[in-house]
């Protein structure tokens, strides 16, 4: 049986445990590195900020702890993503990247075995929700009354900008051209409620657009997306004897 290991009792990391049998090990504010790997978890996950995943990114990979990191913005810094990239090569853990809010990384991946030319990553949200966001200070907002891009630039530069909220544009990078390759847009519509995510997808096996809605939720609530249910993707298989 696989052990797990889980940084940070947030939401994500709550919905989790509840649905993840073997975990041996949670890190909290409380919680050393030492004790959370003498507690010797096969797989980590990390889901609790760009700050844990650059401190404690690198150490559990040279224990050899396999690590899925959530806070993916952290490799915003070209420093933290050489660090923990290195880290990885060395080994003899290694990191696995899951979709996230998005959902699936599978075409994109497929894409960039074969003249993957142009990736574009928009996130959607109705201005209100923009506004409880550091995008607030990017445009503005009240201004806008129609579908709208505000922002725009390379992975790199537009997650330097909101480092809670572009994790999702991190990973479609790294499966993808890189931070500096993708490009990134920030879109406000009046006419959502919801967050929702577009992937433009320009390459030699076909073009492809990819559209993903969240459900109506307040701009201040909790939505339920793909993110966790990624990670158990991920997870189960590792073991299943029929991989989907």
């Amino acid at each position: 049986m696989i052990s797990y290991g889980v940084i940070g009792n947030g939401r994500i990391g709550k919905r989790l445990m509840m649905r993840l049998p073997g975990v041996v090990a949670v890190m909290t504010r409380s919680t050393t590195l030492a004790e959370f790997i003498a507690r010797k978890p096969m797989v980590v996950v990390e889901c609790a900020s760009a700050q844990a995943l650059a401190e404690y990114g690198p150490a559990l990979l040279a224990a050899g702890i396999d690590l899925i990191p959530l806070s993916l913005t952290a490799l915003a810094d070209p420093a933290v993503e050489q660090r923990l990239m290195a880290a990885a090569e060395a080994g003899p853990g290694r990191i696995e990247i899951a979709p996230g809010a998005i959902g699936t990384l599978d075409l994109l991946a497929t894409a960039r075995e074969e003249g993957l030319g142009r990736v574009v990553y928009r996130q959607l949200k109705s201005p209100a929700m923009w506004r409880l966001t550091p995008a607030a200070s990017l445009a503005d907002l009240d201004s806008i009354s129609q579908r709208t891009v505000f922002f725009r630039g390379s992975v790199r530069e537009v997650a330097c900008h909101l480092p809670n909220n572009l994790n999702t544009s991190v990973g479609v990078a790294l499966a993808g051209l890189g931070l500096d390759g993708t490009e990134a847009e920030l879109v406000a519509d009046p006419a959502i409620s919801e967050t929702a995510h577009e992937l433009d997808i320009h390459a030699a096996p076909g073009n492809a657009l990819l559209r993903l809605g969240g459900r109506d939720v307040a701009p201040d609530g909790d939505p339920v997306d793909y993110t966790t249910f990624s990670l158990m993707r991920l997870l189960r298989r590792r073991t299943a004897r029929v991989a989907i």
